[in-house]
C-alpha cells in the first residue's frame, strides 16, 4: 500500500510540473520514467549548473520556506509529535508539487532535490522510535537546507 502511494505521489509530481501540451507531457514521463528504470543512466544526485545556481521560480521559492518553517517549529516540539511534523511536511510537498510550473533542465534538478526529501519525509511517517524519528528530521532539514546551495533566491 505504501508503495502504491508513492507512486501515485511521484506520479503527480511529474504529471503536474510539466505543463503543455499532451505530447510535452508523454515525452517528460517517458523521460523520467526511463530514468527511474536504468539506474545506470540516472545523475547520482544534485549538482550545479556548470557551477551556477538553478533557477527556482517564485511559487517554489515560497513552498521552500513553507517546508523549512515546518522543520523550525517541528524542532521546538515534542518528540511524540513526529507524525504531525510528518504529515505536515507531506502536506507542504503536495501543495508545492500541485503548484510546479518549472520546466525543463531547472524541473530536473529540483527533481534531484525533491525525491530525497520525498523518501525521508515517507522514513518520518514510518519511524516507530523517537530517536530514528530524531535522526531523520535531522536529515530532513540537511536535505531542505541544500536547497540555497543550488537553487537562486
Amino acid at each position: 500500500m505504501k508503495k502504491i502511494i508513492t507512486i501515485i505521489f511521484v506520479t503527480n509530481l511529474l504529471l503536474s510540473c510539466n505543463s503543455g501540451n499532451d505530447k510535452e507531457k508523454n515525452t517528460a514521463t517517458d523521460s523520467v520514467t526511463e530514468k527511474h528504470n536504468e539506474p545506470e543512466n540516472k545523475t547520482t544526485g544534485l549538482v550545479l549548473n556548470d557551477g551556477i545556481k538553478w533557477k527556482a521560480d517564485s511559487t517554489t521559492l515560497i513552498n521552500v520556506a513553507n517546508l523549512q518553517t515546518i522543520v523550525s517549529n517541528a524542532k521546538n516540539q515534542k518528540p511524540e509529535n513526529y507524525l504531525q511534523t510528518a504529515s505536515a511536511l507531506q502536506d507542504g510537498l503536495s501543495k508545492m508539487i500541485s503548484e510546479c510550473k518549472m520546466k525543463g533542465a531547472d524541473y530536473e534538478a529540483l527533481h534531484q532535490w525533491l525525491e530525497p526529501l520525498m523518501e525521508k519525509t515517507k522514513e518520518l511517517k514510518d519511524a516507530t522510535v523517537v530517536e530514528n524519528a530524531a535522526t531523520t528530521l535531522n536529515e530532513i532539514e540537511n536535505q531542505i537546507n541544500l536547497f540555497t546551495q543550488y537553487f537562486e533566491k
